[in-house]
């Protein structure tokens, strides 16, 4: 068995449907699981958003209980551009499986995503010049790789191709698909493997080959559909504005009280729930406002409104913008474990709830793009 644990549930989702393209049997779930029924485990947390404290000890009691497994790769997901608890994490998790070496390569060259000279690109332009300077937990101000992991007590080395791979934790330089091959081929024992999905889909590629999967007719989503929207990205923003006729937004009261009454909750539910029954569809998002909000509250206000939706109408799809806020959805309504179904682009993977019948769920990042069965 394969075993990954993942700082949140886009990147879990992610992994999850790479192993689909190996033929892997896959499970995501909130805890380590014994089966012998599944060949891929995958554990999705929501570190990234957590006190780092409070994620260091989930990640090691995580990592304590996969280790009894003996899993064939133990793989650590992380966001692609390093936000979040990375290096403490990863030390941690570390220390529990007695290894003193780390290869992080956290790069996605497919999604422009790469590092050279110590530095992180996005489509050939140094990170903190990107939307990404503005993300409402982590934003980032520096490319310097150092700087991103912002962890001054715990060392790091940045390493090229054709450098040994050093005692303690290591950053591998990546600026193609085949960088991220030539460090999954050095693959050797007692090292801690961590990073993005394309140096995942790299090492399972040492130990599998890929599946030739059958070309099928476009996925037809299923109704009544609700999209929850949690991403601060403009881009896709805009095509949620585009769509006004099924976007419900966070009302004003909602947005502005720390405490949104009952009634003020109802209101909003009922407006999703009438669009849900007129049209099948509704979109839950949030307008831009000049009056800024803490994202950890916005996101339990979405995740309280989607739990009184699927108590008052049936949900057969719900898709989920945003890592933070699909985990926030999640939790409100009880759901645990899901298995992947299909993978509809990379990083949007449609899985079907085990905890719940009839309801798939599709999430992927907020910077990741809208698949074609996404546009309304």
């Amino acid at each position: 068995m394969i075993v990954v644990i993942a700082d949140d549930i886009t990147g879990a989702a992610e992994l999850g449907g790479i192993g689909l393209r190996y033929g892997l049997r896959v499970r995501i779930a909130s805890d380590v699981e014994i089966t012998s029924e599944v060949d891929l485990l995958v554990i999705y947390t929501n570190a990234r958003s957590m006190k780092k404290e409070e994620a260091v000890a989930l990640m090691q009691h995580l990592t304590r209980k996969a280790k009894a497994l003996h899993p064939s790769l133990f793989y650590k997901k992380t966001d692609s551009v390093l936000r979040g608890h990375v290096l403490s994490e990863m030390q941690a998790q570390m220390r529990v499986l007695g290894i003193e070496k780390g290869l992080l390569v956290p790069v996605n060259p497919l999604l422009g995503r790469t590092v050279k000279d110590g530095h992180y690109y996005l489509n050939e332009q140094l990170i903190h010049e990107t939307s990404f300077s503005t993300d409402p937990e982590f934003p980032i101000r520096s490319s310097r790789i150092e700087d991103m992991l912002g962890e001054t007590n715990i060392p790091v080395n940045v390493i090229a191709q054709g450098e040994a791979l050093p005692e303690g934790i290591a950053v591998g330089e990546a600026q193609t698909m085949d960088d991220v091959k030539h460090w999954a081929q050095q693959k050797e024992e007692n090292v801690f493997y961590a990073g993005g999905a394309s140096f995942f889909d790299a090492l399972l590629h040492t130990m599998h080959e890929p599946v030739s999967l059958r070309e099928e007719k476009r996925l037809e989503l299923a109704t009544p559909l609700l999209f929850v929207s949690g991403t601060t990205f403009q881009k896709n923003r805009k095509k949620i504005h585009c769509l006004s006729s099924l976007v419900c937004y966070m009302p004003d009261a909602v947005y502005k009280q720390s405490l949104p009454s009952a009634n003020e909750y109802d209101a909003w539910c009922s407006e999703i729930v009438f669009r849900l029954k007129k049209t099948g569809k509704a979109i839950v998002a949030i307008e831009e406002r000049d009056e800024k909000a803490e994202a950890a509250d916005l996101r339990e206000k979405m995740s309280e409104v989607v739990r009184l939706v699927f108590q008052q109408t049936p949900v057969h799809e719900l898709l989920i913008e945003g890592g933070s806020t699909a985990f926030g959805v999640i939790q409100k309504l009880g759901l645990q474990s899901f298995t992947p179904t299909e993978e509809l682009a990379q990083g949007v993977v449609r899985m079907k709830a085990n905890d719940k019948d009839n309801l798939h769920l599709t999430i992927k990042p907020g910077s990741y793009e809208w698949p074609a069965e996404w546009n309304f």
